[in-house]
């Protein structure tokens, strides 16, 4: 899979040349990987027989829509034209819409980025006979994961755009760590990512927890990362989730009945240095900021307030945050109060440089409600990684050892400072607050130094031994010396 993903890349790459950016051939080329697999899968119904772990991919096809259909129009001047209509169409026939937000709107294929109409024609024709090339059956004749294929695609991007990225995606180890701290007893729960980006972590931790689409939820304030993430959730067979499009802060519009609806479990990498109208937050209708304001400098905790709004009473949150948020004096109070509540269940802090598009430091916060246990898990896995292509990585070894600890600790076991590379302790309210509500690692986990016993008498003994042996070495010296200068006054 991996290898066709990258031979995808490369290749449009090349037809699209270097005049576009790398979020912009990242769209086009998702866009007509969507089309592609819906018009292939739709006619697989009556020709290939899929395994029980294929996607539930299974989307109305109209004749506009179909990929072959556009095939067949590949010397036509408005072929952007008609790849934009193909979109739309697709969206319309399966009742996707929302609002009028549709996927051309967000990806278009008529844009003078690419061009102009010669130029733009001649690249999108030889962008559609590659993926005409493209097979998405395997060598049995099974129709492949490409909801795998997609996000091989996402993570490929991200990965050569490094810093010109037009989002930061969770690497895929963390978004694996996520779902081991989410309890693996909740059968029919309903998951939500309020800031979902391109989609990944709420696609991949509602696979791996077997949600179904109708109880998925989701909101993305970009258009591009919104249309990518409709498209990422489609085909990953999750064509019933609930995706809308606007800010949650300013705009929440996962709603039940006027109120902000309540999730079982939330997941989210909240933008990591975005502002936000903090002046609104004074009159806020749906009183989630009880915790305190934060900065309009500093949208994290906003995103973090908001999260815990929306969490049944039982609900529990993951949320990957920028490590200044465990200190920085500004939200000092709103960290006072989350402890005083007793939402904060673990803080486990990351090592730097994890993820595309971002070299910032990181931590993951385990957020539940009526917990209770009044103590936090602290976890020190800043030196748990392995370097890949100057970016550092996870390990397996390292992923199990924070599940692991974390399952010791909801099971009230003693947690081991000592443990060797993820280093933990278990912190009462008494020491965080000792602490000034500081969540700072390394004030309640500090790496121990090995230190050997010395025998200080032998010690001792060894340096009179060393200054004797150093007197009798002046002496020699101070004897050679008098006998050169001796030896140069005879001659």
């Amino acid at each position: 899979m991996k290898e066709k993903a990258y031979y995808i890349v490369s290749k449009a790459r090349q037809i699209l040349g270097g005049t576009i950016s790398a979020d912009q051939c990242r769209d086009y080329v998702l866009a007509l990987l969507f089309l592609k697999s819906a018009s292939e899968y739709y006619k697989s119904n009556n020709s290939f027989q899929q395994d029980d772990n294929s996607p539930a991919l299974r989307l109305l096809v109209s004749e506009r829509s179909s990929f072959d259909y556009l095939c067949k129009e590949l010397d036509s001047p408005e072929l952007g034209k008609l790849i934009n209509m193909a979109l739309y169409e697709l969206e319309q026939v399966n009742g996707l819409v929302t609002e009028g937000y549709e996927i051309n709107k967000a990806i278009d294929f008529e844009s003078n980025i690419l061009g102009d109409m010669n130029a733009r024609s001649t690249k999108l024709r030889e962008l559609l006979l590659l993926f005409q090339e493209i097979r998405l059956t395997n060598a049995t004749g099974q129709l492949i994961d490409v909801g795998d294929l997609y996000n091989q695609l996402l993570y490929i991007f991200a990965e050569e755009a490094g810093k010109k990225i037009n989002n930061v995606l969770t690497p895929t180890e963390v978004v694996s760590l996520i779902t081991k701290l989410i309890d693996g007893n909740r059968k029919n729960a309903c998951l939500c990512d309020p800031a979902s980006g391109s989609g990944t972590l709420l696609v991949e931790v509602g696979k791996k927890m077997g949600i179904r689409g109708t109880e998925l939820y989701g909101q993305e304030v970009n258009w591009n990362l919104y249309a990518l993430t409709k498209m990422n959730l489609m085909l990953n067979g999750f064509k019933g989730a609930t995706f809308l499009w606007g800010d949650s802060l300013s705009n929440p519009k996962l709603l039940d009945y006027g109120e902000l609806r309540k999730f079982d479990i939330v997941v989210s990498v909240p933008p990591f240095a975005d502002k936000w109208a903090a002046e609104e937050a004074y009159s806020d209708f749906y009183k989630r900021f009880k915790y305190g304001i934060p900065p309009k400098s500093q949208v994290t905790w906003a995103y973090i307030s908001h999260i815990l709004a929306s969490l049944q009473d039982d609900g529990q949150a993951v949320v990957v945050v920028p490590v200044g948020v465990l200190f920085r004096n500004t939200e000092s109070k709103i960290r006072e109060q989350i402890i005083e509540h007793n939402l904060l269940e673990a803080v486990i802090e990351l090592p730097p440089n994890l993820f595309y598009g971002a070299a910032i430091s990181t931590a993951i916060l385990v957020f539940r409600k009526e917990r209770m246990r009044t103590q936090t898990l602290f976890v020190d896995a800043r030196k748990g990684y392995i370097s890949n292509k100057g970016l550092c990585k996870l390990s397996d070894k390292i992923l199990e050892q924070l599940s692991n600890t974390y399952k010791e600790f909801l099971a009230g076991e003693e947690v081991g400072r000592e443990k060797k590379g993820c280093p933990s302790y278990i912190a009462t309210q008494d020491e965080i607050r000792h602490n000034k509500y500081d969540l700072k690692i390394i004030k309640y986990v500090e790496d121990k130094i090995e230190r050997k016993e010395i025998d200080v008498k032998a010690a001792l003994q060894r340096i009179d031994e060393l200054e004797e042996r150093l007197k009798y070495i002046d002496k020699q010296f101070k004897d050679c010396a008098w006998r050169l200068r001796e030896l140069t006054k005879e001659q």
